[in-house]
């Protein structure tokens, strides 16, 4: 099953713009279809220029900081222009695993390793949260020190739990403790020692920061780009958060990152990104409004650069599977 649906791109695709458009249509009749049609007769379409032109500076960035995290288990580096269109392809709602499925295999394939693949993999979204997360906290303790008009309970999370969470990843990936740790017994042994080794690439890329900053820069600069689209698409809309709001919004938003989720976020992204902007005391509708703008250039017009970056990748992700099939031969004899 799972290989016929890889092997159909474009249904997948029709498969999640039909569940995207049903988070959309569910919030839309919640709010009324009166409201939500006078939210698009109020546009400002001087805006769409800017989601455009960031969204496509989200690529490039990504691909370098991918790039880099790809080295920081002592394997050489790979070639941009082959990176970029697994990048790509990854950001495409076409992936039942998500984006981060792709890159296990293109990894698995290149390396010809299936475990570091995996490792790679979760430093990699580690590296996304140990700079979107902390912004949030940040953004989240100022918001609360201003006595900001939104709701405290989203702010608490942001101001407590990250502090507490990035600091027990580090604590707990230093090389001596995590090897400690991972001798844990039981079926969680292999989990436990994946992501403990996922935690020490992040580990790597902190206490290495010179030689891994193309990490670090890369991945600043696609939260930054993809932000500033999300907050062209409020402006589209008549919606003028201040930074603090836009930030806090996007970042619940995407409680998990569209990379990581199946079909891209497809339903569950545009429902939690408009409910994320009421939170911070947005009208409904014109939120709403907001995220079909802005899912229309990271979500639907992605498609077509990934399916056509996924026809290069496709000879990698046949190259992963062959030799997962070797191994379990190998297991057997």
């Amino acid at each position: 099953m799972r290989v016929w649906l890889r092997g159909h791109p474009f249904i997948m695709s029709v498969l999640a713009t039909a569940i995207a458009s049903a988070g959309a249509l569910l919030i839309a009749h919640v709010t009324g279809a009166d409201a939500v049609g006078r939210a698009f007769e109020e546009v400002e379409p001087g805006w769409i220029g800017l989601i455009a032109v960031a969204e496509a500076c989200t690529y490039p960035a990504y691909a370098i900081a991918y790039r880099s995290v790809a080295r920081t288990l002592g394997h050489a580096p790979l070639g941009l222009p082959m990176v970029g269109r697994v990048v790509a392809a990854g950001f495409g709602p076409f992936h039942v695993t998500g984006g981060f499925g792709i890159d296990k295999q293109a990894l698995h394939a290149w390396h010809e390793d299936e475990r570091s693949a995996r490792v790679l993999v979760l430093g990699l979204g580690m590296l996304e949260w140990a700079i979107l997360a902390p912004t949030a906290a940040v953004t989240a303790i100022a918001l609360l020190a201003q006595r900001a008009d939104m709701l405290p309970s989203l702010l608490w999370p942001w101001a407590v739990a990250v502090p507490l969470g990035l600091g027990a990843a580090l604590w707990a990936s230093a090389p001596g403790r995590r090897r400690r740790l991972a001798r844990i017994r039981g079926q969680r042994r292999r989990w436990l020692a994946d992501l403990l080794d996922g935690a020490g690439v992040l580990h790597t890329l902190v206490t290495r920061p010179r030689t891994y900053a193309a990490a670090w820069l890369g991945t600043a600069a696609y939260w930054l780009a993809d932000i500033v689209a999300f907050y062209a698409a409020c402006r589209t809309f008549g919606l003028d958060l201040g930074p603090g709001k836009v930030i806090i919004a996007y970042a619940t938003g995407y409680a998990a990152t569209r990379r990581s989720l199946p079909l891209a976020g497809a339903g569950v992204t545009e429902v939690l990104m408009t409910y994320s902007l009421y939170w911070v005391r947005q009208p409904l509708a014109p939120a709403l409004a907001a995220v079909v703008a802005y899912r229309a250039f990271n979500f639907l017009l992605a498609t077509v650069p990934a399916l056509l970056a996924r026809r290069h990748v496709e000879p990698l992700l046949e190259a992963s599977d062959e030799l997962r099939r070797t191994e379990r031969r190998r297991r057997r004899r």
